[in-house]
This record gives C-alpha cells, structure tokens and sequence, in this order.
C-alpha cells in the first residue's frame, strides 16, 4: 500500500512539473499571437483594418486555442499543487485551499482575456459575421479582456504564488530560495499587474515550481 501511494505520488509530480512547463510555452505562444491588436487610441480605420485582414483574425483565433489547451496544462499542474500542498501541518489544508480557489480565478480571467481578444475574430471567421463598423466595440472587449486579466488575473496569480509558498515553506516542500522568491514575486504581480510585466514573472514561477516537481518526483523514485 505505501509502494503505490509513493508510485502515485511520483507520478503526480511528474505529471504535475510536465504540465506546468506546457503552460508556460503555451501561455507565451498565445499571447505573442493574440495580443498585437491596435493600440486603444488608434484611430477606428486602423481597428477595422485589422480586423479585416484574415491573417490577423486567423492569429486571433489560433491565440484563444492556444490559450485553451494552456488552461488544460495549467489545471493539472495546479491540481498537482494542491496535493502537494495540502500536508497535516497547522493550517496547511485551509492555505492548500486558498491557493487552489487562487489558481481557478486565474483560469477565469485567462479565459475572459482569450475571449475579449478573439471573439469578434472567431465570429468573422467562422459565424460569417461582417467586422463591426463601430471600432468601439472591438475596442470595449478587448479592454475587458486586458482589464481581467491585469488586475484581477494579476491579483489571483500573485496569491496563488504567496500561498504556495507560505505552505511551501511550512512544511519544507519547496526550496527555500523558491521560498523567498515566491514572497517577492508575489507581491510584485499583486500590485505590478497593471504594467503586465510582472505576469511573465508568474509564469517563470510556474517553470520554477515545474522544474521542482520533476525534480522532486525523481529524487521520490531514486529513494
């Protein structure tokens, strides 16, 4: 009994470090693909020229799919975090739970950001729908789309991260340098979000915590 609880903690692990690893270059890539639209106070000519350029709009929709499969990875990864987390120390199951609601809003506004970005674009594509005349509306869900995911993906991904570490430490499941790091970093999503910036610093601490779980599931199988 304790053989396979050790195997299936291994293969969680594993798993868990490969999916997180997925996310990040999926995250990356669709991004690079789906965030090149005009700026908010291009001209309407510029918005609609875009939007009827089939390349761009083929971008756009290949950004959102992208971003699809990346909420897939990032779901196993952070299903393989709360696990991983939740350990009989005191207090270890409710933060465990805290970082696990964290991830799913993160998941929720990744969504509404791939949305607000290629919703207009998949219509026109597939719907035989005509690009809007008023720009404004290209504009508007693009906003929401950026909005959700500055501020409040932002919010929920930093709190994602001090969680994992305030648990991680506690109960020695990180390194202690990730530990730290994860202190700083969290802080600076929550409150740099709006600069986007510090997002790309959730997703280097997401291939950090990855590259642990493999780590760790390897030095679990060795043992």
């Amino acid at each position: 009994m304790a053989a396979t609880s050790e195997s299936g903690t291994r293969s969680g692990l594993r798993w868990g470090g490969i999916s997180g690893i997925v996310f990040a270059v999926l995250f990356v890539a669709g991004f690079l693909m789906s965030a090149d639209t005009p700026d908010g106070d291009a001209s309407d000519a510029e918005w609609r020229r875009y939007f009827l350029d089939s390349g761009n709009r083929r971008m756009l929709v290949l950004g959102v799919l992208i971003f699809a499969l990346a909420v897939l990875g990032f779901l196993l990864f952070l299903g393989a975090l709360r696990e991983r987390l939740r350990t009989p120390s005191p207090g270890g199951e409710w933060v465990a739970t805290v970082a696990f609601a964290s991830g799913i809003a993160f998941v929720v506004m990744l969504a509404v950001f791939a949305l607000g970005e290629g919703s207009v674009a998949a219509g026109v594509q597939f719907g035989d729908n005509p690009v809007p005349r008023d720009a404004d509306i290209m504009r508007t869900l693009t906003s929401i789309g950026f909005g959700a995911m500055l501020v409040f993906g932002a919010a929920t991904a930093g709190l994602l991260i001090l969680t994992t570490s305030v648990a991680g430490g506690r109960a020695g499941l990180l390194p202690r340098w990730l530990v730290v790091t994860g202190y700083v970093v969290g802080v600076i999503v929550i409150v740099g979000g709006l600069i986007f910036f510090p997002l790309a610093l959730f997703v280097l601490w997401v291939l950090a915590v990855s590259i642990v779980m493999l780590r760790g599931s390897g030095a679990a199988a060795s043992g």
